[in-house]
């Protein structure tokens, strides 16, 4: 990091310090930023990752990934750690080259009727699940979990109660 910036934060106002950490904090939460980081991990990806505790990157092995973290294993320690995207940097020597998904076919809403189950992925990746309440030409509207949805027909799912 830049000496002059460290210089910088040490003598500024601790109001300004508190407003760039809520800055700083929104900003590495962005789901962009996230799903950036997530689409080169895969389960047992070999990456980069910041230890806090020495200040540098170490090696470790992704062991699982959660919305908002990852648990990685440091390769030296076998120590398990949580850690937010933002300190995981994926090895692109070890990168998996996952097959191209099959392009997605446009979705009849008439394949789905008033009252008909139905579940989706947010953009927080977060499954949602709901019942149709109304279909229009280009989006469906759910009731997931007592919030209204707008949903186009092509991202949903239809869930089968068994």
């Amino acid at each position: 990091m830049d000496s002059r910036l460290l210089d910088a934060l040490r003598n500024a106002p601790t109001l300004d310090l508190y407003q760039l950490n809520l800055a700083i904090d929104q900003m590495l939460s962005d789901p962009r930023r996230v799903l950036e980081v997530r689409r080169h991990l895969h389960l047992g990806a070999q990456v980069m990752y910041y230890d806090h505790r020495r200040g540098t990157l170490a090696p470790g092995r992704v062991l699982q990934l959660q919305p908002s973290h990852a648990t990685v294993q440091d390769d030296a320690t076998r120590i398990h750690w949580k850690l937010p995207y933002a300190a995981i940097v994926a090895d692109p020597a070890q990168r998996v080259e996952q097959p191209q998904p099959a392009p997605r076919r446009a979705v009849d809403p008439t394949a789905f009727k008033l009252g008909d189950k139905a579940g989706f992925t947010d953009k927080h990746l977060r499954e949602r699940i709901g019942t149709i309440t109304r279909i229009n030409t280009k989006t469906c509207s759910l009731l997931c979990d007592g919030e209204q949805w707008r949903v186009s027909p092509g991202l949903l799912r239809k869930i089968i109660d068994l």
